[in-house]
């Protein structure tokens, strides 16, 4: 029998949607978040930059990650912040400057603590996960059916910046691979933010824009419902893609 799994990514730094989502779903808070019925939540990528509150989701996940309530997996956002936390040159933008701005914000001591925790979560998460004998797929950036059990640089790429093709600039633009993808595998993904959760083939994209003003979206397995949560921040409509408008 397959393990009850709640799918949500992109969450972006919207720590109060978190919330309200982790209760809707059935989520109990007493230390940490726990499922009486042994739910897990599975958590596919960028948990910061662009929302008001990137610290605390970080605090949120790792202690559901520790107390495994969740599993977590990277994003491209998760991986720009922890080259960053490295030390290495990094292009800081697209809310990562937002997200450096409330941990410098922060005092000493508790810098360190968050960039542990943080550190940690994204050394130990998998670049990908495989559920249900196979059956399920979950990916921040989405996946190629010649990559799945790979590890190497070109599925690392993959799997956080997504599918992508280079443009007469030789500058890699996003594709929209979903209506091409023939695996076996059906994948759960986000990156590119749809205004509702877009169901294509054997893929499943849940970014629904949480940080853009839209909503976040939480996809519930085997049971296949979907459970939304508006966002508190403003609209950008512009940032939303128009794939299924």
């Amino acid at each position: 029998m397959s393990r009850h799994l709640d799918f949500i990514s992109d969450i972006h730094g919207c720590a109060q949607e978190m919330k309200v989502m982790l209760s809707a779903l059935g989520y109990e808070h007493r230390q940490n978040y726990t499922h009486p019925n042994g739910r897990q939540l599975v958590i596919v990528g960028d948990i910061t930059d662009r929302g008001p509150n990137s610290i605390e989701v970080i605090r949120v996940t790792d202690l559901m990650v520790k107390n495994g309530n969740a599993l977590y997996l990277p994003g491209n956002h998760c991986d720009k912040l922890y080259r960053w936390f490295l030390g290495r040159p990094v292009q800081v933008g697209h809310g990562l400057e937002q997200t450096i701005q409330e941990w410098k914000a922060l005092p000493p001591d508790e810098q360190q603590k968050v960039k542990q925790k943080f550190m940690g979560l994204f050394e130990q998460a998998p670049l990908y996960q495989l559920f249900d004998d196979r059956n399920v797929l979950a990916s921040h950036g989405g996946m190629q059916k010649e990559l799945i059990g790979r590890t190497d640089r070109r599925t690392r790429n993959v799997v956080l910046y997504g599918p992508t093709k280079l443009n007469g600039r030789r500058e890699p633009e996003r594709i929209d691979w979903a209506p091409s993808y023939s695996g076996r595998p059906f994948i759960i993904y986000g990156h590119t933010p749809v205004w509702e959760a877009r169901l294509v083939g054997r893929t499943l994209n849940i970014d629904t824009g949480c940080s853009f003003g839209n909503k976040l979206t939480a996809y519930r397995y085997p049971e296949h419902e979907f459970v939304e949560v508006p966002s508190t921040l403003p609209l950008q409509p512009d940032h939303l893609n128009t794939f299924n408008r």
